[in-house]
């Protein structure tokens, strides 16, 4: 099992690491141009009225991560929900996505949007398995993606 707790800038490495892992399976060549918010999580995320998860063994080895980004004062996004690799299929990314939305509830959200790649199926699945609706497909930064939303109850 995971511990969840708030991002720390002493993570920075090992969510990197974690991001970088992630896509390259996903097939995409992870450039800093795309994912700078991941150099800025305390700006992008925690300051900015919303919240940067991670997930840790144990020996407080970094499994997993996710980001909720505000919007606006009713809508979040949840972003970088990420699980390592070698630890996929465990239900760590349940976890954090259920801790990613209590987050959001918790800070006033009424209305998550997130996204995947077109090729992200287990992503698809997770978020679908959890109440989040197929708005369709489009492109952001160059990339293909499938865009889901949820109301939170």
């Amino acid at each position: 099992m995971i511990r969840i707790r708030r991002y720390s800038t002493a993570d920075h490495d090992h969510v990197w690491r974690i991001h970088l892992l992630v896509i390259s399976e996903a097939g995409v060549e992870p450039t800093h141009k795309h994912y700078h918010d991941i150099f800025h999580i305390e700006e992008q995320y925690i300051q900015d009225g919303g919240d940067f998860l991670v997930g840790t063994n144990y020996k407080g080895n970094i499994l997993a991560m996710g980001g909720l980004k505000k919007l606006d004062d009713q809508t979040a996004e949840i972003k970088r929900l990420r699980v390592h690799p070698t630890y996929q299929k465990n239900g760590y990314g349940q976890l954090l996505l259920n801790k990613l939305e209590q987050r959001a509830k918790d800070l006033g959200f009424a209305q998550i949007y997130l996204d995947a790649l077109n090729n992200q199926y287990g992503a698809h699945k997770l978020f679908e398995k959890n109440g989040y609706v197929k708005k369709g497909p489009t492109v952001i930064d160059g990339f293909n993606v499938i865009v889901f939303e949820k109301t939170l109850a």
